[in-house]
């Protein structure tokens, strides 16, 4: 069965097995829904800028499908729609714990060294030198509030932010997806934008 025939009774057929204990459930839910993650996780993974120099987007595709695995254990979507708004918010919370690790106080980010080893000057003197954090260390840090933000948004506000800024859709797919009219996937976005400005207390990255 392929990704596009991934429909919400495949889903829950699926999410029955995985809870009577069926080991073979599990691997062909992922199997199902492996391409259309890793899409997103690149996608995800390119706005993390402080993460995207450390990880590649297997290994954190790897570690979102833990978390995802874990949780599905103990709930159950209603739809794929719901399904991959999870999936969405465990990406997005993956790559938030990685940009603290490697941007935190002690992370390799912010505690890189170098060894200055000048022709003609004495080494030992020299040593290794940190790394400056340079003028991107507070645009790192705004990306940082930014996606954390985003988790706070009410249910509508985050699902419709996360379609078009995360997945790439267009507001007239949301729209039809949510079986809502186009102005009113315009308003919840505006209100979303709004809101996460406010968040950040500045402008939003969006670029």
């Amino acid at each position: 069965m392929t990704d596009k025939e991934f429909h919400t009774v495949s889903l829950h057929n699926l999410m029955d097995r995985i809870h009577d204990g069926d080991p073979v459930a599990q691997d062909e839910l992922i199997r199902r829904v492996i391409g259309r993650m890793e899409k997103l996780t690149r996608k995800m993974l390119h706005s993390f800028q402080g993460v995207r120099q450390w990880e590649q987007t297997g290994d954190v595709l790897q570690n979102v499908l833990i978390r995802l695995l874990n949780t599905l254990r103990k709930l159950r979507p209603q739809d794929t729609r719901a399904f991959f708004c999870l999936a969405a918010e465990h990406v997005r919370r993956e790559l938030i714990d990685l940009n603290r690790h490697y941007q935190g106080a002690h992370g390799l980010g912010k505690n890189q060294v170098v060894h200055d080893f000048s022709p003609g000057e004495d080494n030992r003197a020299a040593g290794p030198q940190p790394v400056d954090s340079g003028p991107g260390a507070e645009e790192l840090e705004r990306w940082q509030a930014f996606h954390e933000a985003v988790g706070h948004l009410a249910s509508d506000e985050r699902e419709v932010f996360s379609l078009v800024f995360y997945h790439g859709w267009k507001q007239t797919q949301i729209a039809e997806l949510m079986k809502i009219h186009e102005r009113t996937v315009r308003r919840i976005w505006q209100a979303a934008c709004l809101h996460l400005n406010d968040a950040i207390g500045g402008e939003l990255p969006l670029s």
